[in-house]
């Protein structure tokens, strides 16, 4: 036998005390423990190509200190790289369930507060302010006039009747057109656009002829705003490396 083989012999020797143990191990993903052994070699490969914590075997995390000691896959559901043992495993589980459950109570509380679109639109709650949206959508006759007044309501209705883009709709004895304000503008590189569309409406009355226009306030500002700072980026001395112009 070779110098080099017994030398292998004598490493699985003192190795196999490890693997034949068998411990308290839990998964910090889905929180569940179970009993099993450590793993010789790690056979799962890492998900989303991410790099592997260990640099010869791919997809398996090195237990403790030991070479080529791993943990298992979890037995229930079967990810690589979340199984640690059942103590610490179970903290980090049960810490990012409460930063889970607390988050989903800020959304709670947060979705269950008023939608004020204006001073005389307002909606009970969001899932309220999504019904009307979505109800509005197949009912357009249905629109109230501070509803029509809104550019931003107005604009939320379009875009889930129509997708984008500007097109006509009519509502009882009214016309409404939606126009956008070009505000797009492309990168120094000429690879990017840059900037967005504004939405404004015409409202045309039937009845009496009159042409009202809704969300030019909107259109003014997103003026304002390129007038004061410019379409560039910060790269151009022209326009004063991005900076608010003087005067």
């Amino acid at each position: 036998m070779r110098g080099f083989e017994k030398l292998q012999e004598l490493k699985d020797n003192m190795m196999k005390p490890i693997y034949e143990k068998r411990r308290h191990l839990g998964c910090e993903l889905c929180g569940h423990t179970f009993y099993d052994y450590y793993k010789k070699t790690g056979l799962y490969g890492v998900p989303n190509g991410e790099e592997s914590p260990h640099p010869t075997r791919k997809g398996m995390i090195i237990v403790h200190t030991y070479d080529d000691v791993f943990y298992p896959r979890c037995s229930k559901c079967w990810c690589d790289g979340t199984v640690r043992d059942a103590k610490t495993a179970t903290a980090i589980y049960e810490k990012q369930a409460e930063k889970d459950r607390k988050k989903a109570e800020r959304k709670a509380k947060k979705d269950a507060e008023p939608v004020k679109i204006s001073r005389k639109l307002t909606y009970a709650n969001k899932q309220a302010y999504y019904d009307r949206i979505d109800y509005l959508a197949a009912n357009p006759n249905e629109m109230t006039k501070y509803e029509i007044m809104s550019s931003y309501f107005m604009d939320k209705v379009f875009w889930k009747r129509f997708g984008a883009g500007c097109y006509e709709l009519e509502c009882r004895h009214f016309t409404i057109k939606k126009h956008l304000w070009d505000g797009t503008y492309m990168s120094n590189s000429g690879k990017t656009r840059m900037g967005r569309f504004t939405p404004y409406f015409e409202v045309t009355n039937n009845q009496t002829g009159k042409v009202r226009e809704v969300g030019t306030e909107s259109v003014k500002r997103a003026i304002e705003r390129e007038t004061r700072f410019g379409k560039n980026r910060r790269n151009d001395p022209e326009r004063n490396w991005g900076l608010p112009k003087n005067g």
